[in-house]
C-alpha cells in the first residue's frame, strides 16, 4: 500500500474503528505475534474469523492464524492518538445505540446527543451524526424517520408514532448514567438493580443454576415487562420458553410448589416496577409516580387542576390476570381478593 494512497488508508482506518472491543483485543493480541499463534479457545477462533472477514487477519488450517505483514506496516503508518479515539467514539456510540433501544424506542437527535455527553460531552450533533450515520449493519438498529430515529421495527404500520403521541406523551428522557448505558450494552437489562438481584439470587437458588444462565432469565423477564405481558403469561413464558438456547439447556425452570411459583410472582412483579422501558422513555415506575405527582402539582397550582389526570403522562403497570397470586400476600387469586374490588 502506497503512502500516498489515502483512499486505501480511509478503509483501511474506517475498518479498524468500526472494530468491537473484543475484535479489538484480538486484533492487538496477534499484533504482538509476528510468528502467528494457534488458538484453541472457541470463541477466540470467532474473533479471529470477524478480524478476517475485515482483512485484518488470515486462519490457516490447524487454527493457526497470522496478521498479514501489510496489515501490521499500515497499522504501524496510520496510528495515532486521534486514530484511537476515533474508535474509541464509534465504541461509545455502539453502547449508547444499544440503551437507546431497551430506554427509548424512539429516539430524538438530541436525545442521542444527551446520551453520547456522558463520555464526549464536547461533541457537537454533525460529529455526533457522523459516527452514527458509519456504524456497521449489525449496530445499526435505528433509521431515520420524519426526524426522528425510530428502532427498527416500529416504522410498522407507524407503531412509533403510537407509542410517542400516545403513550410517551411530552414524558421527558430519562438520561441513564454512564455504568448504566454499559450495563444495558452488556446484558440488555439493569441486572445490578436491587429488585432484578433478588430475583435473579431466587433463580440460581431455587433452581440450581449458574449466574449467567440466571441473569438471562432476568433479561427475558425484562422483555415481557417491556413487552405488556401479563403476570401469569410472563411465569409461563419463565417456564416453558426463552430467548437464549443455552438458557432452556440448562434445565428444568418448573416450580416444585405453590410457595415457589407465589415467591417468584411476588419478586416478578417487584422487579417490573424497577424496569426502565420504552413507554416511559427510560423511567420506572416509581419514578413515574413522582413525574406525575409533580404534574398534578403543577396544574393545580395554574389553572385549577381540572385537567392534569388527562395531561399527565402515562405509568405503565404490570397487568395482573384474573387467576394470578394476589400480589397483597394473602395466598389468594387476584380475582377472590383485591381484584373482588
Amino acid at each position: 500500500m502506497e503512502k500516498t494512497d489515502t483512499n486505501n488508508y480511509r478503509d483501511f482506518e474506517d475498518r479498524l474503528t468500526a472494530l468491537g472491543e473484543s475484535e479489538m483485543a484480538m486484533f492487538r493480541f496477534l499484533l504482538e505475534r509476528p510468528a502467528g499463534v494457534i488458538l484453541t479457545v472457541e470463541t477466540d477462533k470467532i474473533l479471529a474469523q470477524l478480524l478476517e472477514r475485515e482483512g485484518f487477519a488470515l486462519c490457516e488450517p490447524g487454527d493457526k492464524v497470522i496478521m498479514p505483514e501489510e496489515v501490521r506496516r499500515t497499522y504501524e503508518e496510520v496510528r495515532s492518538d486521534e486514530l484511537i479515539l476515533r474508535w474509541r467514539k464509534r465504541n461509545w456510540m455502539y453502547k449508547c445505540i444499544e440503551a437507546g433501544k431497551y430506554l427509548y424506542g424512539v429516539m430524538t437527535y438530541d436525545a442521542l446527543k444527551d446520551l453520547f455527553a456522558l463520555r464526549y460531552p464536547n461533541a457537537d450533533i454533525a460529529e455526533i451524526m457522523d459516527i452514527f450515520d458509519s456504524t456497521p449493519l449489525y449496530y445499526q438498529w435505528f433509521t431515520e424517520r420524519g426526524g426522528k430515529l425510530v428502532l427498527n421495527g416500529f416504522e410498522k404500520d407507524d407503531y412509533y408514532k403510537y407509542l410517542e403521541q400516545q403513550v410517551q406523551g411530552d414524558l421527558p428522557f430519562y438520561v441513564p448514567t454512564v455504568e448504566e448505558v454499559e450495563e444495558l450494552y452488556e446484558q440488555g437489562s439493569l441486572i445490578s438493580r436491587g429488585s432484578h438481584q433478588k430475583l435473579k439470587e431466587f433463580i440460581e437458588e431455587t433452581f440450581g443454576c449458574d449466574p449467567d444462565i440466571a441473569a438471562l432469565k432476568v433479561h427475558d423477564l425484562y422483555e415481557t415487562v417491556n413487552n405488556h405481558m401479563r403476570v401469569n403469561d410472563a411465569v409461563e413464558a419463565f417456564i416453558h420458553g426463552g430467548s437464549d438456547p443455552e438458557a432452556e439447556a440448562a434445565g428444568s425452570f418448573e416450580f416444585k410448589s405453590d410457595e415457589e411459583r407465589f415467591r417468584f410472582t411476588e419478586l416478578y412483579i417487584e422487579m417490573s416496577r424497577d424496569c426502565r422501558i420504552r413507554d416511559n422513555r427510560g423511567h420506572d415506575y416509581y419514578e413515574m409516580v413522582a413525574i406525575m405527582s409533580a404534574k398534578d402539582r403543577a396544574s393545580a397550582n395554574g389553572a385549577g387542576g381540572g385537567a392534569s389526570a388527562k395531561n399527565s403522562a402515562q405509568i405503565r403497570r404490570v397487568k395482573i390476570g384474573r387467576n394470578d397470586p394476589c400480589p397483597c400476600g394473602s395466598g389468594k387469586k387476584y380475582k377472590n381478593c383485591c381484584g373482588r374490588s
